[in-house]
């Protein structure tokens, strides 16, 4: 039985040119050779498993090979290369400075590089994993690694640059290796396939490339490991069962269920994947990796951001078409925070189920959301509905010193459903009634009033678009119980507005003052000076530090605007010292050290210090 060597060791690249992913060092390296311009310290750095110590080891190989093909190709035939592929080469010298990495190791480098090449031209030095080495270590190296003799060249590897001195970065030429692209691991996996007689899966080859994370050598150790199990064929199904991973069909599916609503098929889709083993964080994490995917696909110019086979793009493309943007950035931001509160929900599975039944009606928030508009009531009888008009919405100013009402509607009054369009039913048989024409102001008649009421319950309905479901929202009876409502509403807002005044905001004012908590609050509302002009209150405070706090008392200010019955009251605060000549006198005094106290004491009365030498005191400082 011949003994196994892992694909890492055996289809390991022994020239330039097979080195996978990694162009840009191959090709420099390669021009420093031809043109004889070869530094003589090297540091390689990189993530793990991207070729850092093949290339050394090829460049090792190259310099001491005695018959070159070209000027980095070695002849593999040579003493020295036969030398060095059976690890028997006394010329490169390979440390692990994970396990050396002291001072006395140092000092036995140092003491090899005095000893010249018992073959070939120069002697090597790979110190892999450097930044292991103690700073102590470090300086040791610095003097011979600036100064070597003319046989000598170092090659230092890292994964973590940024642990190692500036002093050694600065006498080293510094070589950043990348991550290995999908396609290219891809593609090195069908080498070793066909090499190997095996046939495998596109796909399956595909999966394993993501896992590896940019690293060869991650992707050959998965390889194996599933070759080893799956025989001469290598399957999709067969990598991820041994990953352990959730196949995408699974968010596929879970995502057409949220499209049409149906949350009892996302609830079995979910036992599924927990049934067989996997956890709900991460199908929650898959889930949204799915969605920004789906986002990344919504837009031919960024599907090719898109880590998939070509196959599985196109389905990504599908979907994508079937969701609305807002429907994706909702969902995310469903998953996001449901991701954020994971560590802190005792019933994890519950917290992913409540995530998933949100994603499933967003649709519905969508289409019934502020984007909804409200059109005006019209007569059964009219022969078009009336123009739309946008709900009445008052928004926040972003002037820092006036603070406008938070709500256009008396907030003791529950808002009223969104109306989008009033139909009437058809009416019974009767004798048909003169309808008068409209009066000037749109308003309905007396007689249009009775024709509404005989015509029996209306129907509201939203103005949804094509695309979304209906939804059934609350019906109002009649039109006239709608005006009714709405000119009572009036009528209370008018009845309130009589109470306007600068004693009514005062006597709100200081009613809030006595009942605060804080301090801060207090002060800051006593000091303030109140002027009323119209439908501005104008506030006067000293310092910024109290008109910050009266901002901040959103309470007060909307209590005043509801009671007074003027939603749109604008409150405008100002800075201004010159109201408060006492206020610097207001401000803490600055705290005396001992000494300082001293002295005022001893200005007051000089025989403090008679007092002091008597009784031998002294003053802490």
């Amino acid at each position: 039985m011949s003994q196994f060597v892992v694909s890492a060791r055996k289809y390991r690249p022994s020239t330039f040119s097979e080195v996978i992913g990694q162009n840009h060092i191959a090709k420099t390296l390669t021009n420093a050779l031809e043109t004889n311009q070869l530094a003589h310290a090297f540091l390689f750095c990189g993530p793990r498993g991207v070729g850092k110590t093949t290339c050394a080891r090829i460049l090792a190989k190259v310099l001491n090979c005695e018959d070159l093909q070209d000027a980095a190709t070695p002849c593999n035939t040579c003493s020295s290369c036969t030398a060095f592929n059976n690890n028997a080469s006394f010329n490169i010298i390979e440390l692990d400075a994970a396990s050396n990495n002291s001072v006395n190791d140092m000092r036995n480098l140092i003491e090899q590089v005095r000893f010249q090449p018992q073959q070939g031209k120069y002697k090597i030095f790979i110190i892999d994993e450097v930044h292991m080495l103690s700073t102590q270590a470090f300086n040791a190296f610095l003097k011979t690694l600036e100064e070597p003799p003319d046989y000598g060249i170092f090659i230092l590897a890292t994964t973590e640059k940024h642990k190692i001195i500036p002093t050694i970065l600065s006498r080293c030429q510094i070589f950043d290796f990348k991550r290995i692209q999908v396609e290219d691991i891809v593609s090195q996996l069908q080498s070793i396939t066909a090499a190997e007689n095996r046939t495998a899966e596109y796909e399956a080859l595909y999966t394993i490339a993501q896992k590896a994370d940019g690293a060869m050598r991650d992707a050959l150790s998965i390889y194996d490991k599933i070759a080893s199990g799956s025989g001469q064929t290598i399957t999709y199904k067969d990598v991820i069962d041994n990953l352990n991973i959730l196949d995408y069909d699974y968010y596929f599916r879970i995502v057409d269920a949220c499209l049409h609503q149906d949350l009892s098929q996302v609830m079995l889709i979910l036992d599924d994947t927990i049934s067989k083993g996997f956890d709900v964080e991460q199908t929650m994490q898959g889930l949204s990796e799915h969605f920004r995917d789906l986002m990344v696909a919504k837009t031919p110019e960024t599907v090719q951001l898109l880590n998939t086979t070509k196959a599985l793009r196109q389905r990504y493309l599908d979907q994508a078409s079937l969701c609305s943007t807002a429907f994706l950035l909702s969902s995310l931001n469903v998953l996001n925070q449901a991701d954020v509160h994971f560590p802190r929900a005792k019933n994890k599975r519950l917290h992913v189920e409540i995530a998933l039944s949100k994603i499933s009606y967003i649709s519905t928030r969508v289409s019934t959301g502020l984007l909804e508009e409200k059109k005006t009531p019209v007569a059964n009888d009219s022969p078009a509905p009336a123009a739309k008009q946008p709900l009445p919405t008052t928004q926040e100013s972003t002037t820092p010193t006036t603070v406008e009402p938070t709500t256009p509607v008396d907030r003791a009054t529950p808002p009223e459903p969104a109306v989008s369009e009033v139909k009437a039913p058809a009416p019974s048989p009767q004798p048909p009634v003169p309808t008068p024409a409209p009066t000037p102001e749109g308003a309905a008649t007396p007689e249009q009033k009775e024709t509404t009421e005989a015509t029996g319950p209306v129907t509201i309905e939203r103005s949804t678009p094509a695309s979304d479901q209906v939804i059934n929202t609350p019906q109002i009876s009649r039109t006239a119980d709608l005006l009714k409502q709405v000119k009572e509403i009036e009528r209370q807002q008018l009845e309130l507005k009589k109470n306007l005044s600068k004693e009514t905001i005062e006597k709100i004012w200081n009613n809030y003052l006595e009942n605060s908590e804080s301090k801060n609050v207090v002060t800051a509302l006593s000091q303030a000076l109140l002027t009323y002009s119209g439908k501005e209150v104008k506030l006067t405070v000293p310092s910024a530090f109290n008109k910050d706090i009266i901002q901040q008392e959103v309470t007060l200010l909307d209590q005043i605007r509801h009671e007074t019955g003027t939603p749109d009251l604008k409150f405008i605060i100002e800075v201004d010292k010159a109201h408060f000549p006492d206020y610097e006198q207001l401000k803490p005094k600055t705290l005396l050290t001992n000494k300082e106290k001293y002295q005022i004491m001893k200005e007051k009365n000089p025989l403090i210090d008679e007092l002091r030498d008597r009784f031998m005191l002294e003053v802490d400082q």
